[in-house]
This record gives structure tokens, C-alpha cells and sequence, in this order.
């Protein structure tokens, strides 16, 4: 390359930076330019350099575009003139440079969506490069030879992302209507082309909502009957709408329409005019509508550009232009304007009532309730009424409504809401005036508790105005509790059946069915208290093993048979306990492995009402672990007698307590156990204080004890130390029967 005589060479190289574009390159340096500006802009954008970044890419689209490579130039200059800080900062000289460049490319390229996007931009009076005088944006296309295979190219410009010569603002005439009422309305329109550019038309401007308000479009028609002019303001036009349809894409086969309101109005604007145009809309549901976009449309026989503002700042208009008055209204529309407006239904006169509401529902329970519609509207009125559960879906129950043929089941109804949401629905009829309809619903309620809001809606017309609907909602908290709490605990028992024998296993019979292995009984004892707050009655209350695991049976039975009229009344925070026996027997004999049992609590219950359906109500219970092959210690405590039989004052006569020590050995190793029994002061005992004994596998031995309590009210620990000598570990005691397990040893009562 060849150096300008700029700088002195004598000391240093020279600053090319400070000047790159007085260097004329040679053609063969050109691909290692290339190189050294993509690398530095990979160097940049790593280390957030925006300004350096947007340097060097408009240098290399300058580089491109010497070399006449405009495909490679054109990806430069968009990043450069889209998405830069010169755009941020209202750089506009170096954009409107920037701007004819990309132009000039695209042109080029024959990209037209971009040479539209480039001179759409140019008619904006910020730019200081003016355009020529007469300048006509319809014909900015002419001499391009379109690349693309479309026979008429089509632009979307944003106006978050570019500057327009079109302002357009929309407002409401008031912050508040009602539904049936006429809403005016009003899109003001300001052109600020650059004042030597012509009249600029557009076919049609296109105003979406995003609520059920039906868009409205504006068409151009030309129109020789002056508007109403304001002072100092726009002029102002009225457009009456009538229904019709549109589409977003009228050159496609497939394309779809949609309705709106169609009006006409004059769409030419000379440059710094405006034009403010009035209209009235009309809600049919009630809620908060609110302006969605505005689009502006500009079509003609070579393309079609769309100029769409959908920023409520964008759009804001704080003054309401009138043509009758000359002035605009100017009010206070906080930092909303009026590009919003809440629509309120027309106040309904039929009531919705639940006469059978109750004050607490209970889970898993079969409800049936009454629903209750008067009419006090002056006229007769068509009611439709719909009811649905809101909450969380998995959770709340499914509404059915009772008709004279069939309850309506959710599976034959599947009408949901947007949300999915199962939602029954009941076609009432005529209900005729100071008239009442009862119609009858039932529910059941989930296995969990939750909290739910019951809507009951009522969707009528009067029968003089069928075009107006109206509608009455009721919103009612509903709670679903548990009718009940459960506790269990559960408590090892002594098997009186003796074990078969390890060294004999033909003395093995089939008197316990396929079940040959060993054997142990276990107590439940379930304390239930009620969380209602009405009584209920209990009919019956059972524990279900669901589940058992590791080769081995399971029976549940009562401690005592039911008496025949098992059914209880069970006040609010009342508590009820039952007992059962669990016998758990391994298949195997040679099987050691723990079991674990997972259990249910099946309530049965109903309410204390005439008719009340039974309800049957599962709990989770705790799950229980069975060590078939673990030694066991089992203290089990008999019935006290006086120690001396001639003495009749119980309050002073000392007592005998037996107690029964069970030693276990289901493994099948020999097992060593010395036994020490700890002295203490609450008692005297008499028995081995210290043994030894040697249990064989699968057999177990039985050590007594006679405890005379020295205490009395109150529990009493006998701390009885246990420890296999062969592996060195302590066997916990576990008390059974009325004995209590404690940390160490088990305790008895003494009253």
C-alpha cells in the first residue's frame, strides 16, 4: 500500500488509524483488511465497546461498497443504521449519510423492502439532507429491479425502531362507558414530511383493540366538502363505521378475514398538516379497552408499506379535538391518556342465590346444592346460567347441574373456559317478571383440602332488548377441610403360636396356607379427632395394607369384635380411638429380609342429617418396617396383685407387678446375651440381676421378673440392659401391651 506524506517516519511508523481512508489499498490487500476488521470487531464486541463496534462496521461496508461488494456491504450497514447508538443519541447527520447509503445498496442488491424502509424514513423532517422539491414517495421504486420472485413488494416499518413523517395518536372521548353505549373516539394523524416533498396518501388506517372490540378501518376517499376546522388544532372529520371484514394479507389465496368497522374518510396529508377523525364505537362486553396498534397503510400498484405504532407512549393523546365547539377538551388523563377505557356492564336485576350454602364442606364429600334466580327486571328475561370451581385445577371439584332426565356429568359436558377449566352450564328459559327459578347442582369434593371460588353466572337478555346481553356473577368462598385427623402408632405384640423349628423344617405343616416362614404381631392403635364443626356420624373405621414388600403376607383384624351397632356420633374436637391387631408372616422360612407394610385409613362417615349419603375418606397412615431378622427384646407387664393378701387398705398394701421378658433370635447365627437389671429407687424387683443367655437360630426364651413399685401415679422405667456379647451390641427393649418404649428400658404404669 502506498502512504500519503503525512507524518514523519524518521522515529515512528505512521497513526493509519487517524486517517485509514487517504491509504490506497492494492487489490491483494484487501482479503487481510477484511480479516483485520472482523477480528477487531469480534475484539470489541467481547469487551462491550458499542461505539468502537459500529466504527469498524460501517468502515468495512465502506470498504465493501469501494470494492462494489454490495451483498457483503448491505449486513454492515443495517446493523449499523438499526440497532446503533448513533439512532439512541439523535445522530441525525451521520443517519441521514448513513441512510442514502444503504439506500444506494439495497438498490443494488434490488432488495425493495429495504429501499422502501431507507426512503420512508427520509420524508422525516429531522433529517438535516433535504429531499429534492416535489418529491414523490410513490415513486421511489421506479427503475428498481426487484430480486425477490413477489410481483409487488410489501415493507412493515415499526415505529419503535425507525422515525415516520406520520404522528398517530388515538383516544378515547372519556375514561369510562357502559356496555350498549355509544364511545367516542378519535385518531389524530400528523404529517411531518419535509416541507418540498408532495401530498403523501394513504389507502387506509387500521385500528386494532386487544378486548373484544371489533377493529376499525379507514379507508381513503377523497372528498371535496371542507372539514370543521379548530383553532389551532387539526381538522376535524366525522366517519360514520358500518360492519364489514378484513385481512392482513389480501394477495394470499389462503388468507383469512375478520370483522371490523369500515368508514371512509380524505387520507392525504400535505406536509405539517393534520387531521383529527372522530368516530363512535360500541362495547358489547364489559371489562377494559384498550388501543392494541395503529396501522397506516400505504398502497400502491408497485408496493405496499405498513407504518405500525403499538407503544401506548407512542399513541398517547391527551387532548380530545370536537368539531362543534372548535376547541379540544383538554383534561387531566394521568400518565394513561385515553388510550384506555373501562367499559362497565349494564347493573343486572336478577339475583343469584344459594339458600342450602353450608358454612364448611368436608373432602371427598357428595354435595348437593340449590341455586336460587330471581327475576327483578321489569320485563321477562332468557337466562342461561353457568357454574365452575376456580383454583388450582388438580384440586377443586367439577360442578354438574341435576336436570329432570340426568345429572349432567363432566365427561358429557365438556364445555371449558379459556383456562381450561371444566364449566357446567344451564339453559333456564323464560323466566317471567318478580319470578324465581330453582335449579339443583351437585359436586364432590377432592381427597386434599383446598380453598375454591364458586362462580355462578347468570347470562340473560330482557325480552324486549335480545341484543343486549347482561350479566349477574355471584362469587362464593368455599373451603373443603379434612373431616378428620389421624394418629397412629404402632406397637410390637408377643406371638403366642410357637415358632417352627430351624433343625427340623419337615415338622412344617400347612396350617398357615402358603406362608411358612416366621411370624410377627404388631397392635395399630388410631386415635381419630374431628376437625368438623357439626357432629358426625362414624360408621366404621379401617386400616387397609396396600402394599407389602419382600415375600411375605399380611392380615389386619380387630382387637375385639364389632358390636352390631358400630356406629358412633362424633362431636366437634371430639376424639374416638380404635385398635387392630396386624399379623405379618414371611412366605420363606429361610427369608430374613425387612418388610415394610404401607397402610391406608379408610373412614366411613356421614353427616347427622335425615338422607345424608355415606362418605368414605382415605388418610395416609405411616408406613411400617418389620426387621424379621433382627433379635428382639419384647417387655410385656400382667395384671398387678397385693403382696400381701391379708391387708385390706389399698391405699398402704404394696402390689406385685410380673413382668415377662422375650427374647427373639431370627437369624440364623447363635446369639450370646448377657442381661443386667439396673437397681433404681423407685422399685424393688426380684429376678436375675445378672444372666447370661444363649439363644439357637429361630428360637427365642422368656426371662420373669416380680416388680414391687415404690411409687405410685405415675411411670416407672425398668432399665434392663441387653447386650449381644458375639457382635457387641446393645438390644433395645421395646415395651409392649400397656408398657411404654423408652429410650432406655421400658416403663409400666402404677397407679
Amino acid at each position: 500500500m502506498s502512504l500519503p506524506p503525512l507524518y514523519d517516519t524518521f522515529l515512528i511508523r505512521e497513526p493509519l488509524r487517524d486517517d485509514p481512508f487517504a491509504v490506497t489499498h492494492n487489490p491483494s490487500d484487501i482479503p487481510t483488511l477484511i480479516e483485520v476488521y472482523s477480528k477487531s470487531i469480534s475484539y470489541f464486541t467481547d469487551r462491550g465497546r458499542e461505539r468502537a463496534v459500529e466504527r469498524l462496521q460501517y468502515e468495512l461496508a465502506l470498504l465493501y461498497i469501494r470494492e462494489q461488494k454490495w451483498s457483503n456491504a448491505l449486513p454492515f450497514l443495517l446493523a449499523v443504521y438499526q440497532g446503533s447508538s448513533w439512532r439512541r443519541d439523535g445522530w441525525w447527520n451521520l443517519l441521514a449519510l448513513l441512510r442514502e447509503q444503504l439506500r444506494d445498496v439495497a438498490r443494488a442488491c434490488g432488495d425493495a423492502e429495504l429501499v422502501l424502509r431507507a426512503e420512508w424514513e427520509g420524508l422525516c423532517d429531522c433529517f438535516p439532507t433535504k429531499l429534492q422539491v416535489d418529491y414523490d414517495f410513490s415513486s421511489c421504486l421506479d427503475g428498481l429491479e426487484i430480486s425477490s420472485s413477489l410481483s409487488k413488494p410489501r415493507a412493515v416499518v415499526k415505529a419503535e425502531e425507525s422515525v415516520s413523517c406520520l404522528s398517530t395518536t388515538f383516544g378515547f372521548g372519556s375514561s369510562q362507558g357502559n356496555v350498549s353505549e355509544l364511545l367516542p373516539a378519535q385518531v389524530v394523524i400528523t404529517s411531518q414530511a419535509q416541507a418540498s416533498t408532495t401530498p403523501l396518501t394513504l389507502s387506509h388506517i387500521l385500528i386494532s383493540f386487544d378486548s373484544s372490540l371489533e377493529d376499525v378501518k379507514i379507508k381513503h376517499q377523497a372528498k371535496e366538502e371542507s372539514p370543521s376546522s379548530s383553532s389551532g388544532g387539526p381538522d376535524v372529520y366525522g366517519v360514520i363505521l358500518t360492519t364489514g371484514s378484513t385481512t392482513s394479507d389480501p394477495s394470499s389465496p389462503t388468507a383469512s378475514y375478520s370483522k371490523c368497522l369500515i368508514g371512509t374518510c380524505d387520507l392525504t396529508f400535505s406536509p405539517g398538516t393534520a387531521k383529527a377523525i372522530s368516530f363512535n364505537l360500541v362495547a358489547k362486553d364489559a371489562g377494559v379497552v384498550r388501543v392494541a396498534s395503529i396501522t397506516s397503510t400505504v398502497e400502491t400498484d408497485s408496493f405496499s408499506l405498513e407504518h405500525v405504532v403499538s407503544e401506548a407512549e407512542s399513541m398517547h393523546q391527551a387532548d380530545f379535538w370536537l368539531a362543534s365547539i372548535g376547541l379540544p377538551s383538554r383534561r387531566d388523563a394521568g400518565n394513561k391518556g385515553l388510550n384506555e377505557i373501562r367499559i362497565h356492564p349494564k347493573p343486572p336485576k336478577v339475583q343469584i342465590g344459594l339458600p342450602t350454602l353450608r358454612k364448611d364442606y368436608l373432602t371427598d364429600e357428595s354435595v348437593r346444592m340449590d341455586v336460587e334466580i330471581t327475576n327483578e327486571e321489569d320485563d321477562d328475561v332468557e337466562v342461561t346460567i353457568e357454574a365452575r370451581f376456580l383454583g388450582q385445577a388438580d384440586l377443586v371439584p367439577i360442578w354438574a347441574w341435576i336436570t329432570d332426565e340426568a345429572p349432567s356429568s363432566p365427561s358429557e359436558d365438556p364445555l371449558n373456559d379459556k383456562q381450561g377449566r371444566p364449566t357446567s352450564e344451564l339453559v333456564l328459559g323464560r323466566i317471567i317478571q318478580s319470578a324465581s327459578h330453582k335449579a339443583n347442582a351437585t359436586f364432590t369434593a377432592k381427597s386434599l383440602p383446598t380453598e375454591a371460588v364458586l362462580e355462578i353466572k347468570a347470562l340473560y337478555h330482557v325480552v324486549g332488548e335480545p341484543h343486549t346481553p347482561i350479566s349477574k356473577v355471584l362469587i362464593q368462598e368455599v373451603v373443603f377441610d379434612r373431616p378428620f385427623e389421624a394418629n397412629l402408632d404402632f406397637q410390637p405384640c408377643v406371638d403366642t403360636k410357637p415358632w417352627p423349628s430351624y433343625f427340623y423344617p419337615e415338622d412344617l405343616n400347612g396350617d398357615d396356607g402358603p406362608a411358612q416362614g416366621l411370624r410377627q404381631i404388631w397392635h395399630s392403635n388410631t386415635k381419630l379427632a374431628s376437625f368438623a364443626t357439626e357432629p358426625l356420624i362414624i360408621e366404621d373405621v379401617a386400616l387397609r395394607a396396600v402394599d407389602i414388600h419382600e415375600g411375605a403376607i399380611c392380615y389386619i383384624s380387630r382387637d375385639s369384635p364389632a358390636p352390631t351397632s358400630s356406629a358412633i356420633t362424633l362431636a366437634p374436637k371430639d376424639s374416638h380411638e380404635t385398635r387392630v391387631q396386624i399379623t405379618a408372616q414371611k412366605l420363606d422360612l429361610d427369608d430374613r429380609r425387612s418388610t415394610t407394610v404401607r397402610f391406608q385409613l379408610q373412614i366411613r362417615w356421614r353427616r347427622n342429617h335425615p338422607d345424608a349419603p355415606s362418605t368414605t375418606t382415605t388418610l395416609p397412615a405411616p408406613d411400617l418396617l418389620i426387621p424379621f431378622g433382627e433379635p428382639r427384646v419384647l417387655a410385656s407387664a400382667g395384671a398387678p396383685r397385693r403382696a400381701n393378701d391379708d391387708d385390706d387398705d389399698d391405699s398402704n398394701t404394696s402390689i406385685i407387678i410380673p413382668l415377662t421378658y422375650t427374647l427373639e433370635n431370627p437369624s440364623t447365627h447363635v446369639l450370646h446375651f448377657s442381661l443386667t437389671m439396673e437397681t433404681s429407687d423407685d422399685f424393688a424387683f426380684s429376678g436375675p440381676k445378672t444372666t447370661t443367655v444363649n439363644l439357637v437360630p429361630v428360637a427365642r426364651t422368656t426371662i420373669s421378673y416380680n416388680m414391687m413399685p415404690l411409687v405410685r401415679g405415675r411411670w416407672v422405667t425398668l432399665r434392663l440392659r441387653v447386650l449381644d456379647t458375639g457382635f457387641r451390641q446393645v438390644v433395645r427393649v421395646v415395651g409392649t401391651g400397656g408398657m411404654r418404649s423408652e429410650k432406655v428400658g421400658a416403663g409400666v404404669w402404677v397407679d
